[in-house]
């Protein structure tokens, strides 16, 4: 539910997102090693 919270700001960056599409692809293997 804390989504919900954090659904607003997200929005204001979208645009800055795109901006880094090829970085944040570069994020899923770590962000699945702190899942672990």
């Amino acid at each position: 539910m804390t989504v919900d919270s954090y659904q607003l700001p997200i929005t204001n960056y979208q645009l800055p997102i795109t901006n880094y599409p090829l970085p944040i692809t570069h994020y899923p293997l770590p962000i699945t090693k702190l899942q672990i």
